[in-house]
């Protein structure tokens, strides 16, 4: 694998010809996408989940939502943004799967950690240096709920993400109370709300929710999002919720032109299968991204009628399909359920917002595994795992790849992604003193000493794929890409 400016080229043994559907369904309540594949002439569509990649905060075998990309980069496809994420907080996805944005950190609830014997800590009051100051900062995670490198330092919300990843990986659970205030900063006044930052005492004062504790705030602002986790059956009017820094939401994905279409000739994509995002992502534009461009793939797949009514299926290019996914299966095969831990694992470690290297090793060993030795098949209705995380296992590697040359070159940590050099000289200051071990590589680029280890406008990095199939008379160049950073 040899590594270019602007991205990576992978030798893979993929002998997948085109993409197939798993009639996988995506359920209706979450913001799902998909993409769909014209290789040819089939016409196949594949879900795509909320995020992109596989981590250990994945759905469980009963919610049937995987990603697909992993499928698109071994037939070849152009990819850009791979390394861009957005990761904020939420319920796990082995519960019910939530983003807590909004009005349910507005309100103001308690965040506290508790460990293995049960003993409640108040850690971000060892983060925030007033009451006053914590308070503000969980509010702001309403509105700036992605996770922002930028913000990890001065005191800013991204704290909040960067305070909750460090108890987690202390093996702390961490809570949201609504029916407890916040607990005081160690030495400082309890909380009130008359000590507030000015906009976030005014956005409660607008909306009339200037109650006694967060239940109450948070019912008079949005009654819906108690209903919503009722529904779950889980009453936030009674008991804490545990959450987590998830990942929401990828960035990046397959590059396309303005009608959704891929280098693949007849492969579009829209949802977060589209790199239609860049280092960060405007609010609200996921879903109009998918909506937008799904009208205009339909509108351009209906146009160019590759297809006519009479014509015959082309059974050689399915057969050929079918036989290379039924050549990955081995009686003496990896365990599938082996390899989706081990990926699952790697990803929360590694390709978190809290970047390490260590997972690009052990993904291109894994997969070099699984080419030799392929998944072991126990029962037939097991063949639509073993393909997913063949895929995924790819997906997994490509996306670590590339994030530490990329997120240097362009800065150091920039958007959603921290990526920490035990060199570097930005590091986050807390109450108690700086966080050793956080600090930013340096860039060359920038001359403002506050912000320079994040560029404000980094270029695209973009990925090429090349498999062991001939796909060569399916492939284009690409004009008007998107994918672009803001």
């Amino acid at each position: 694998m040899a590594s270019h400016s602007h991205g990576i080229r992978c030798n893979s043994s993929c002998s997948w010809r085109c993409s197939i559907d798993h009639s996988l369904q995506a359920r209706a309540t979450t913001r799902s996408a998909s993409w769909a594949c014209l290789h040819s002439t089939p016409q196949i569509a594949l879900p795509k989940t909320r995020s992109g990649l596989p981590s250990s905060d994945a759905p469980t075998s009963s919610s049937r939502r995987v990603g697909a990309l992993g499928l698109a980069l071994e037939a070849s496809v152009e990819a850009v943004n791979l390394t861009e994420s957005q990761f904020g907080i939420g319920t796990r996805r082995d519960g019910f799967p939530w983003n807590l944005s909004g009005t349910y950190v507005q309100c103001l609830p308690c965040i506290y950690s508790v460990d293995t014997y049960g003993v409640e800590r108040n850690f971000l009051g060892d983060y925030d240096r007033t009451t006053q100051e914590l308070a503000s900062n969980i509010f702001r995670k309403g509105y700036q709920w992605p996770f922002h490198a930028s913000r990890m330092l001065d005191f800013g919300s991204s704290l909040v993400d960067l305070a909750i990843y460090r108890e987690t990986r202390m093996g702390r659970k961490v809570l949201m109370d609504f029916n407890r205030n916040p607990e005081p900063v160690p030495g400082d006044a309890p909380f009130s709300l008359g000590h507030l930052d000015a906009d976030v005492r005014a956005y409660l004062e607008n909306n009339g929710a200037l109650l006694g504790l967060p239940i109450e705030r948070l019912a008079k602002m949005n009654p819906l999002s108690i209903e919503l986790y009722r529904r779950y059956k889980k009453d936030i009017t009674r008991d804490p919720l545990e959450f987590a820094v998830n990942n929401q939401h990828m960035n990046g994905g397959i590059a396309l032109d303005i009608w959704g279409r891929s280098s693949l000739e007849g492969c579009y994509a829209i949802g977060e299968a589209a790199a239609t995002h860049g280092v960060t992502r405007l609010g609200g534009a996921a879903l109009n991204a998918m909506q937008v461009m799904g009208q205009r793939c339909a509108e351009h797949i209906h146009a160019c009628k590759r297809t006519a009514p009479g014509d015959s299926l082309p059974t050689e290019m399915v057969r050929a399909a079918i036989h290379g996914i039924a050549s990955g299966w081995r009686d003496a095969g990896l365990d599938w359920r082996e390899v989706a831990l081990e990926v699952q694992t790697r990803m929360s470690d590694d390709a978190g917002f809290m970047y390490s290297a260590q997972g690009v090793r052990e993904g291109r060993r894994l997969n070099g595994d699984i080419r030799s030795r392929g998944l072991r098949l126990d029962r037939a209705d097991q063949a639509e795992r073993c393909v997913q995380w063949r895929q995924m296992a790819f997906a997994s590697e490509v996306v670590l790849t590339p994030s530490t040359p990329i997120c240097r070159a362009a800065g150091g940590s920039r958007g959603a992604r921290a990526i920490c050099d035990p060199d570097g000289s930005d590091v986050p200051i807390t109450r108690t003193g700086p966080l050793e071990g956080f600090g930013s590589a340096p860039n060359e680029n920038r001359t403002d000493p506050k912000r320079s280890r994040y560029a404000s406008k980094a270029e695209p990095s973009r990925v090429h794929f090349s498999g062991s199939v001939d796909t060569t008379t399916h492939k284009r160049p690409i004009s008007n890409m998107t994918g672009l950073n803001f």
